[in-house]
């Protein structure tokens, strides 16, 4: 990577940017408008700065505006060790307000929502059901577990089995996601719209650096002008004749766990 951008150095955005391309492909190589940018820094921004205001969500690692594979944008994090094996009620609805942070940016600053959100509504969506059906966080349906068809660890496919409740729950179960769902995509509105000059400031870094990591974030909100955060990046000059291989298509989603990344298509 370092070669790629014609540095004699390695630093640690070198080794971020080779892990980005084997986790989520090549950089791609279309010129995008600056308007379709700018729907994705303030995509991405949301998802930060959601991140960053809840105390139970996990902690941003990177955001990023860099179009890699599929995605257009994503943001990642680092889940702490210690809830890998057990999550707590406050801590997944934090996640989905992360999760739905994109969203809830797209419609306070564009004033509607847009398709780049899909994979985050499944992955939100994914999580409430699990609360609903399998971790017994459903108030109104208590401590039992819902069979509604089990994800296979290796295929990371869903068997879908016959359900062992009746119409009636089937209706409270769907009615309970729909409502975990858009609570935790509400929470998300309240919270960008209360902090949006920060909103503003992550999106406009993001459009002058492309990349920002959790140091980064932290200098922004604590006042430091967005072209005083680091030195700017320059083009880097062609390598010999060699072009950069096209970004291939992820054989599988690229995120699973929904504290690793959010991103927009």
């Amino acid at each position: 990577e370092a070669t790629r951008r014609g540095k004699n150095v390695i630093d640690q955005r070198d080794f971020d940017a080779a892990g980005d391309r084997v986790r989520l492909g090549a950089k791609r190589e279309e010129v995008f408008s600056e308007e379709q940018k700018r729907r994705t820094a303030y995509h991405e921004a949301g998802h930060a700065l959601c991140a960053w205001l809840e105390p139970k969500a996990d902690k941003i690692e990177r955001v990023s505006i860099v179009s890699r594979g599929n995605a257009l944008g994503v943001t990642l994090f680092s889940p702490d060790e210690e809830r890998l094996a057990t999550i707590s009620k406050t801590e997944i609805e934090a996640q989905l307000v992360v999760a739905l942070g994109g969203r809830a940016a797209d419609q306070i600053v564009f004033g509607e929502p847009r398709s780049g959100a899909t994979q985050d509504i499944k992955q939100a969506t994914r999580m409430a059901r699990l609360m609903v059906t399998q971790f017994g966080m459903s108030d109104r349906l208590g401590p039992i577990y819902f069979r509604q068809g089990e994800e296979h660890v290796f295929l990371g496919k869903e068997i879908h089995e016959g359900r062992d409740f009746s119409e009636g729950t089937a209706r409270i179960i769907d009615e309970e996601i729909h409502r975990i769902v858009n609570e935790a995509l509400e929470r998300s509105i309240t919270m960008l719209s209360t902090h949006r000059a920060d909103l503003d400031i992550i999106a406009e870094a993001l459009l002058v650096h492309e990349e920002l990591d959790r140091e980064d974030v932290s200098k922004l909100l604590s006042g430091v002008p967005v072209q005083a955060l680091r030195p700017l990046t320059t083009a880097p000059p062609p390598v010999n004749s060699t072009e950069e291989e096209p970004a291939a298509k992820p054989e599988t989603e690229p995120r699973v766990n929904p504290g690793l990344a959010f991103g927009g298509m």
